[in-house]
């Protein structure tokens, strides 16, 4: 995972101009206590109960945060790609971690202390307004979740994941979607088993709405996908 560091990153600079503008002291104080972690696949970030002592931001990778249901199985809450931050919310609350967040995939991500969160955000408006409009964003992606998962069908859930995995993971330039995701993976985003989800993936590609190619997956008819979501 050492390639990560051979790109030039420099996970400082990255969240001060993220945060533009600064005063010179927040700045320093960002370069002064920025710290880096790589993971593995599957390797855990926090655990359940766990104090948040960072605030975490993506640099390389993906990862997502979960919570055991009932059954014992994995429901996937979020998946935070590329300079997106998490870990903050439970901060906020002043509560301890209520998920799980574990690698996706080889990933780099920063870490800056809570109480150099709580610096920066008494010294600077655009950092305070930042995590205002995170928070405000997350509520709303959890409500519209929560809809999607209690009323629509399985196609339409299934449908619904594989637009949002795109929109979240990006593409590449023949419209694979990044990242190898596996299907238990796109069962738990979906909240289904994994041999439905196989199932119904199969039945997509059949429709021509989607391509695979072992674990990648490619959407061929985005406004088809959309439809059967119930979006459109």
């Amino acid at each position: 995972m050492s390639e990560f560091f051979d790109k030039g990153y420099n996970p400082s600079d990255i969240l001060i101009n993220l945060w533009n503008p600064l005063t010179d002291a927040s700045a320093d104080l960002i370069k002064q206590n920025i710290g880096t972690k790589l993971l593995g696949k599957n390797d855990y970030i926090y655990h359940i109960g766990n104090t948040p002592l960072y605030i975490y931001f993506v640099l390389k990778g993906r990862v997502k945060i979960f919570r055991n249901s009932d059954d014992g199985r994995p429901k996937i809450i979020r998946i935070f790609r590329e300079e997106q931050f998490f870990g903050y919310r439970a901060y906020f609350a002043h509560e301890n971690y209520s998920t799980n967040c574990v690698a996706m995939q080889d990933a780099l991500v920063a870490m800056l202390p809570v109480d150099v969160i709580s610096k920066l955000i008494d010294d600077n408006a655009t950092v305070m307004d930042y995590f205002f409009k995170e928070l405000a964003h997350g509520l709303g992606m959890s409500d519209d979740r929560i809809v999607s998962m209690s009323q629509k069908h399985l196609r339409g859930r299934l449908a619904e994941t594989v637009l949002f995995l795109s929109k979240s993971f990006g593409t590449d330039n023949d419209g694979w979607i990044h990242g190898k995701i596996t299907r238990r993976d796109i069962a738990d985003l979906a909240n289904m088993s994994t041999s439905n989800a196989i199932r119904t993936l199969t039945s997509f590609r059949e429709e021509g709405f989607i391509d695979t190619d072992g674990k990648r997956i490619r959407i061929i008819q985005p406004a088809s996908l959309a439809y059967v979501s119930g979006k459109e």
